[in-house]
């Protein structure tokens, strides 16, 4: 699936209207349209929107292979933080991030550490 169809399909599921997206990205409506469309290339900044809007990289929104690239969460309640971690600024986003990957790394050690005292 090409960029166009990605970023389309992207905010179809995330039910925004091309108003919402270009409103989210700071661009015209007009400019929205002839991105999905395949007119015009987005810019450096609209990528990076779009990967924080949509929670995707890079690699997903430019690599044509990669065409499932969804998560279903199930919690509600955890669907719609991860949706509003948009309206954060970039230094608490990273805050967040840096806590969440040092509580994932405390889970792996964890399992790690009672997979091999079993042994």
């Amino acid at each position: 699936m090409n960029l166009p169809d990605k970023i389309k399909e992207l905010r179809k599921k995330n039910g925004i209207s091309q108003q919402g997206l270009a409103d989210k990205l700071g661009i015209h409506l007009s400019h929205v349209s002839r991105i999905e469309n395949g007119h015009n290339e987005p810019s450096l900044e609209v990528l990076r929107g779009l990967m924080n809007i949509f929670a995707v990289s890079a690699d997903f929104l430019l690599n044509d292979d990669l065409d499932s690239y969804e998560v279903e969460i199930k919690d509600k309640s955890l669907a719609e933080r991860i949706r509003l971690l948009d309206s954060l600024d970039e230094k608490n986003r990273e805050a967040l991030l840096q806590v969440i990957d040092n509580m994932l790394t405390n889970q792996k050690m964890k399992q790690l550490l009672s997979n091999g005292s079993g042994k």
